[in-house]
């Protein structure tokens, strides 16, 4: 998402990262990873279950298919797992959140290697924008 961080900004986007960790693993995370983008950190999960973000099972977590995915993630992008901070199966999302504070677009990942691409989501807010 950072590395989209222009294009979102191109149209009046705002990112938002919120992570399960404490506010000082927040700003560790910001600083280890180099990104701009705020974190807010929800050490108690709260928002995770207000989106209806699952809890993973175990082949949802280390399953062929999330292996694999991670494995060409990591060799094209160069990026490592690093320690889970927080509920190790706990996974996330993806969310457009309108002005009016509506939810107008939605993605909650499904397995461990199931994130929203940066245009899926930059699309949904264009269309929201309308």
């Amino acid at each position: 998402m950072d590395r989209a961080r222009d294009d979102f900004d191109a149209v009046g986007a705002r990112i938002v990262l919120i992570g399960q960790m404490t506010p000082r693993h927040a700003a560790h995370f910001r600083r280890r990873r180099g990104i701009g983008l705020q974190v807010l950190a929800d050490e108690d999960r709260r928002t995770y279950k207000a989106a209806g973000a699952k809890v993973a099972t175990v082949t949802e977590l280390l399953g062929p298919k999330v292996v694999a995915k991670g494995t060409a993630l990591s060799a094209r992008t160069g990026l490592r797992q690093g320690r889970t901070i927080g509920h190790p199966a706990q996974l996330g999302g993806a969310m457009v959140i309108a002005p009016d504070g509506t939810v107008a677009w939605s993605h909650m990942s499904e397995d461990a290697s199931d994130n929203a691409p940066a245009e899926e989501i930059l699309a949904a807010v264009r269309a929201a924008a309308q």
